[in-house]
């Protein structure tokens, strides 16, 4: 088993992917917090560790476990050689985003979602700064649930920022030239050297799209498969590098027999045939 921590995040978790022929991540993201939380998080780490390449933590389990708590997991998942990403879609000023970045790095985090909605500078920054630490970003370009399209899959945004990817075929009446909002996003992390992109399992088209953009270059994490509604084979096919499952698993009287038929499944597709 390998435990560097001197390379990269990009490189950490592929490895482990890799190592125990899974791309499979588990969103930690329990509704029910109570006293028994910790145990059910170790419990799960225990049980599901080789058949998986990372956890994802989400914001309501921050509020739920102590520091201790944290720290315990996150050296539990190491020693079994999984990554742990704090899922806090982190989008604040740059001298806040650097203090948040701090604190992940103090509880052994090794990679952070943000969300570059706050524009081309300070993803950079923030970026930039989490690599110094050897901490991952994974940008989110496209949430899983149905209100995202209010959101991240507004229609069409002015595309007068150097870094948007035009859509030349769609035109408005004034003539001015316009562009998704999730290309925008798409190109704030490219341009910042991004470890991964976060685009719902519900919208493949989107995955297809960013997938075929990037030429595979910089890994698709999937959430939303199964509960949400996502289809694992059509979410593969798109281009999704990571599959992040959570309540099909969590929810499950049997957590070990559902990841088992995951990966069943998953390794049914060419590209997961390691």
């Amino acid at each position: 088993m390998m435990n560097n921590y001197s390379e990269s995040y990009r490189f950490r978790i592929r490895y482990s992917s890799l190592e125990k022929q899974t791309p499979l991540i588990l969103a930690l993201d329990f509704e029910n917090t109570d006293d028994s939380l910790f145990q059910r998080c170790n419990d799960l780490i225990s049980d599901l560790g080789e058949k998986l390449c990372a956890l994802k933590v989400n914001f309501h389990l921050f509020l739920s476990l102590s520091k201790k708590e944290i720290l315990q997991l996150n050296k539990f998942a190491r020693e079994k050689n999984l990554q742990v990403i704090a899922d806090i879609k982190l989008n604040d000023i740059g001298n806040t985003n650097k203090i948040t970045v701090n604190r992940l790095c103090d509880l052994r985090f090794d990679a952070v979602i943000m969300n570059p909605i706050i524009g081309i500078t300070e993803t950079k920054s923030l970026v930039d700064y989490a690599h110094s630490l050897n901490i991952g970003v994974i940008c989110l370009l496209f949430m899983s649930h149905p209100g995202a399209i209010e959101g991240y899959g507004l229609k069409k945004v002015n595309a007068n920022s150097p870094y948007s990817t035009f859509q030349k075929s769609e035109k408005h009446s004034n003539k001015s030239e316009f562009t998704y909002l999730y290309n925008l996003f798409y190109n704030y992390g490219k341009s910042s050297n991004a470890d991964g992109f976060v685009i719902g399992a519900t919208r493949t088209e989107i995955i297809k799209e960013i997938s075929t953009l990037d030429k595979g270059e910089i890994p698709i994490y999937s959430p939303g498969l199964l509960t949400q509604g996502g289809n694992i084979t059509k979410t593969i096919n798109s281009g999704a590098d990571y599959l992040i499952v959570g309540r099909f698993i969590l929810n499950s009287k049997s957590p070990i027999q559902k990841t088992d038929y995951l990966l069943k499944e998953i390794r049914k597709n060419k590209r997961f045939q390691f």
